[in-house]
């Protein structure tokens, strides 16, 4: 995401700079990951973006255990979003 650029979706705005995530104008606290991903999402509005796609996005060098550590960043992100 350009850093100065904005993404509104919903009652959504995912602002580049400051990197943050707001519902109807109040910031929601989100780790950088979730946002990272968030990002990637609405980079590519109505297309099936991979886990490997977000894998080698956040974790480039793989060194983590990626499967466990994305599922994390996907329920902090839906909880963000009150995606249940």
């Amino acid at each position: 995401m350009d850093t100065s650029a904005e993404i509104r979706f919903d009652n959504w705005t995912l602002r580049g700079q400051p990197r943050e995530l707001l519902q109807d104008g109040v910031r929601v606290r989100l780790q950088e990951q979730p946002l990272q991903i968030l990002d990637e999402l609405l980079a590519h509005p109505g297309q099936v973006v991979t886990r490997e796609q977000l894998i080698a996005l956040l974790w480039p060098k793989r060194i983590v255990d990626y499967d466990s550590a994305l599922n994390a960043a996907v329920r902090r992100l839906r909880s963000a979003l009150g995606d249940e």
